[in-house]
């Protein structure tokens, strides 16, 4: 590691709602959410915020806010639908960008990653005019902004991309990690919900100073989650800021609109979630085995299933028809659902079943041939028919 601050965090500002206002000019300076909407349009009370604006966040509305909230806090709020190989678009183009300078890229989301710029400093003197000349890209070729926090530390680097949001810069010098992070609340520290706050206020600590001047002894006694949250106060890394490990599992759900006991609506939705989990495995070049289901009723009791296959898959046609087997061993086909989701896990070598290899071999390839097309045409350019009415 440099002896300097070399560590940025990128984090795009209001990411899904730029997009859209990127998307449709007209949206520009105003409060908008992004959502469900059905197919007329309209918004589904039911679904989740999953990006407010900043015009809109001005009135308290946050990502993961019930939609029905959001719009009680704000009710002249434009509720969007999401358009999200626009947002993979953006991504990729905004940390192209970053390659452009950074020997290292961590992207651990769509919208933020860290940039590792170690032992760079015969070429790049000032990492400062750096990150000002990586948002400035952004902002010119992809028409959004950025927020960079430049530390020694990946976690002080997150923190500090915070601090002067939407469109800042902030650079924490080497050594002042602790007094830059000292006078800070404690729900700035990655980590640390409303739930672990409310537990460290009833132990009389609210700040980032308070709690990185803890004992280390008094702070072992709460545990080891307590641990790493005083090592981040302190301004050091710990396991949550190494490099990103390999995904193990992936997976959709989704809630619907209304309760329903209509097997071919449910069967449909299930159909949709599966083509995005299997297109997810083709682009991360994963293979798994183990298929599994989740399903909530209207009471939010949940339940789920698994099975191992004999083999590894990434195929959507394979992954589908085992989920369908699951449910139907799982729900006894009247209650009402609220909610069913898709996954499969335990990746690892491909293993081919003896029989019937050229056959899966020309079902895969065709899938992946459908992924090329959308990524050139758009989501719904190829569709199931049995997902249409969706």
């Amino acid at each position: 590691m440099s002896a300097r601050s070399s560590w940025f965090h990128l984090d795009l500002d209001a990411f899904f709602a730029s997009v859209e206002q990127k998307l449709d000019p007209s949206l520009k300076g105003k409060p908008i959410l992004v959502g469900r909407v059905d197919p007329h349009g309209k918004s589904v009370p039911r679904g989740v915020i999953a990006t407010a604006s900043y015009e809109a966040r001005k009135f308290g509305c946050r990502s993961g806010m019930p939609l029905f909230q959001a719009l009680k806090l704000c009710p002249n709020c434009i509720v969007v639908g999401g358009h999200y190989e626009e947002y993979i678009k953006a991504s990729d183009a905004v940390f192209s960008i970053c390659a452009r300078y950074a020997p290292r890229v961590e992207q651990i989301s769509l919208d933020e990653a860290f940039l590792d710029f170690s032992r760079t400093e015969l070429i790049y003197p000032n990492l400062i005019n750096i990150a000002n000349k990586i948002k400035e890209e952004v902002k010119k070729e992809v028409g959004i902004t950025a927020s960079i926090g430049i530390a020694a530390t990946k976690v002080v680097a997150k923190v500090s991309s915070d601090f002067k949001k939407p469109d800042g810069v902030t650079y924490v010098p080497k050594g002042f990690e602790k007094s830059f992070l000292a006078p800070l609340p404690i729900r700035d520290l990655p980590g640390i919900g409303r739930k672990m706050e409310e537990y460290f206020h009833k132990l009389g600590v609210k700040t980032l100073g308070e709690l990185a001047d803890v004992p280390f002894e008094k702070i072992k006694a709460w545990g080891q989650f307590s641990i790493n949250l005083w090592e981040s106060a302190n301004g050091r890394d710990n396991i949550w800021f190494v490099p990103r490990i390999e995904v193990k599992s992936v997976s959709h759900s989704e809630t619907f609109a209304r309760n329903s006991n209509d097997l071919k609506f449910i069967l449909a939705m299930l159909q949709k979630l599966t083509e995005k989990v299997g297109e997810r495995m083709r682009k991360g070049v994963y293979s798994g085995r183990c298929v599994y289901i989740t399903i909530r009723y209207s009471d939010f009791r949940s339940v789920s299933r698994q099975r191992v296959l004999p083999y590894s898959t990434s195929s959507t046609k394979e992954i589908y028809e085992m989920g369908e087997e699951l449910l139907k061993e799982l729900w006894d086909g009247h209650t009402p659902l609220r909610l069913v989701g898709i996954g499969i896990s335990q990746f690892g070598e491909t293993i081919q079943p003896s029989l019937f290899d050229a056959t899966r071999d020309k079902r895969l390839e065709l899938e992946k041939r459908v992924d090329i097309l959308k990524e050139r045409f758009g989501k719904d350019a190829v569709i199931p028919a049995s997902i249409m009415k969706l």
